[in-house]
């Protein structure tokens, strides 16, 4: 059940049904980070402003939380349903009204721009509507953008997809693997060694192929990210166990740990593609990202206020969509940004104008596409109720990702 004033001093077991407000605004912090590292550029000129735009870039890390954020709401909404009649049935289809509505969207809307923008498609493009398109754009980076022979601004960017990819992957294999071990220990045994295979696999690739080929296959293939979305699932499972009060409490100090274990890193290497940060951060990262989910979940405590704040809620409700869609037309941005810069005869002045138009204007989108498209979806939800649900009377949409 929620966690209540009265009940905060106690974390008790959750399940799916479990409804946590604050977790839409890590997905606000999440966002901001990645459109921070698409669209945060340019700060160049001294070693306080090298040191910022070096940071900046750590922005991408927004995916890393998304990653992990995903495995733990998906990993409890699997474990809890085992028993249920439709167990694939009903998964699959609630995954897919919540996910496909919008990313074919976007696709049919290119199509029936393609006369118009004379956009350039080819076969390997085909591969992103079974979410597997992120394997050929891996290896050849032209596949994750959709030229046009009108303008270079009209060029369509879908290398962001990648990461719906890996998710999309992840959630056709694990759902099997959840059904057939059953029980909470095997589960997180099999989450504890696929993620020591993921940090062997990235040691492997990158001393196999070097840091420029190796970066782009470690950061965008599921077999070498698995173990951010498997420790947001070993989260899950511990927080459903008979020690979930004292669980959530060390999630601080996972957190803590995690953080200053990613300063070293930065420190030692600061570099993102670092040996370091390829092979060992990544899982420093998801385990900082897992302590932070836990510090969020109790009711009243300080991670608990921050994310709670509305406009991060509000955020985060669309942040889904605002992923989707801020990157599509990047050339269009970037050139009003360079037209801010003349217009305005500063860099700075330029540059906050320019962000701050393209961050409310993706928001907008994002926010009418929720509301006058996303949601027609979202109501067929009701056709796919667990067995739990309907004796429980009491739904668990808003808890999915």
């Amino acid at each position: 059940m929620p966690q209540t004033q009265q009940s905060a001093r106690y974390f008790a077991p959750i399940d799916f049904r479990t409804r946590f407000p604050a977790l839409d605004g890590l997905r606000a912090l999440a966002i901001c980070g990645v459109f921070a590292a698409h669209y945060g550029g340019g700060s160049h000129g001294g070693k306080i402003l090298n040191l910022i735009n070096l940071l900046r870039g750590y922005g991408s890390l927004g995916v890393d939380l998304f990653f992990v954020l995903s495995g733990f709401l998906i990993t409890g909404i699997l474990y809890d349903t085992l028993g249920d009649s439709r167990y694939f049935l009903r998964f699959f289809a609630r995954r897919s009204l919540r996910i496909f509505p919008i990313y074919y969207l976007v696709f049919a809307v290119l199509l029936l721009l393609t006369p118009i923008a004379l956009y350039q498609w080819h076969w390997g493009h085909a591969l992103f509507l079974i979410y597997m398109g992120n394997f050929l754009g891996n290896y050849d980076f032209s596949y994750y953008s959709v030229e046009s022979q009108r303008s270079h601004m009209l060029l369509a960017n879908i290398g962001h997809f990648w990461s719906l990819c890996v998710e999309e992957q992840f959630y056709m294999l694990w759902p099997i693997a959840v059904f057939l071990l059953r029980k909470r220990r095997n589960i997180f045994i099999a989450g504890v060694t696929i993620s020591l295979l993921a940090i062997a696999l990235r040691a492997a690739e990158f001393a196999w192929q070097g840091p420029v080929v190796a970066e782009r296959w470690i950061v965008r293939t599921l077999p070498f990210r698995m173990d951010a979305l498997l420790i947001g699932g070993m989260l899950a499972l511990l927080l459903r166990g008979p020690h979930a009060d004292r669980i959530q409490r060390s999630c601080k100090w996972v957190f803590l740990a995690g953080t200053a274990a990613s300063i070293a890193i930065f420190v030692l290497s600061p570099e993102y593609d670092s040996a370091w940060g390829m092979i060992v951060g990544l899982t420093v990262y998801a385990l900082a990202f897992a302590g932070l989910i836990g510090m969020t979940l109790r009711t009243g405590g300080p991670a608990y206020r921050l994310f709670n704040l509305k406009p991060l809620r509000v955020l985060g409700k669309y942040s889904y969509g605002f992923y989707i869609y801020h990157l599509l037309f990047r050339w269009v941005w970037i050139e009003f940004l360079v037209w801010c810069f003349g217009k305005f005869h500063s860099m700075a002045v330029g540059g906050v104008v320019a962000l701050t138009t393209n961050f409310v204007v993706t928001f907008l989108v994002s926010k009418v596409s929720y509301d006058y498209f996303e949601s027609r979806f979202l109501r067929y939800k009701i056709h796919f109720e667990y067995d739990r649900e309907l004796t429980s009377h009491r739904h668990a949409f808003t808890t999915e990702s």
